[in-house]
């Protein structure tokens, strides 16, 4: 099994497995969002969070998969339609911010290939919280916000991905939330920055 975790961008290793670890990285997302009453807008949300890596099920990159979980998150903008938005993780809702590292390749169609140069799939499935102070309104998903990104390395730096194309993620109010919806998430795109300090 690998026996080292990468902490800095000198070692990262380009298609090899790291053994588990905790990554607190940079972040940043641009999240298409109708909020309801206020228009719609796409919202560059900057911070970072806190991914919990699982060892993976083999030292093998193409075979190996990773069981992934987002302990915390923090991004913070700023809407030109409905003002401040603060998104974290959603741990009132009783699910947990999950996802993994899929076994093979993200082209199947040379997965049979003898060079071991493929990207993965990651595959993240959020629950999250947005808070929108300026509208009055803090909102939840109770459907996943799903993410993929096809990554040459674990941790994933440098490299984004986000939701396929447009979604349709209803936000409910925390206040009220077997309520109607009150915002809607109509993408994602994510960019992954380096390591932060403690």
């Amino acid at each position: 099994m690998p026996t080292y975790s990468p902490k800095s961008l000198s070692e990262l290793r380009l298609f090899t497995m790291p053994e588990g670890g905790l990554d607190r990285l940079g972040f940043v997302t641009w999240n298409t969002i109708e909020v309801l009453g206020h228009g719609l807008d796409t919202v560059e949300l900057r911070g970072y969070y806190v991914i919990d890596r699982a060892d993976p099920t083999s030292a093998d990159w193409r075979d190996a998969s990773v069981d992934i979980f987002m302990r915390e998150l923090s991004l913070t903008g700023v809407s030109q339609k409905f003002g401040r938005v603060h998104a974290s993780v959603n741990y009132g809702i009783g699910k947990q911010s999950r996802g993994q590292v899929r076994a093979g390749t993200a082209f199947p169609s040379i997965a049979d290939s003898p060079i071991v140069a493929d990207p993965k799939l990651c595959t993240m499935e959020g629950y999250m919280k947005f808070e929108l102070p300026d509208a009055g309104v803090t909102v939840f998903n109770k459907e996943a916000i799903v993410l993929q990104h096809k990554i040459t390395h674990i941790p994933p730096i440098g490299q984004g991905g986000g939701t396929l194309g447009r979604v349709e993620v209803d936000l409910y109010p925390v206040d009220n939330p077997d309520g109607s919806p009150v915002a809607i998430l109509r993408e994602v795109k994510t960019a992954i920055r380096a390591w932060l300090d403690e």
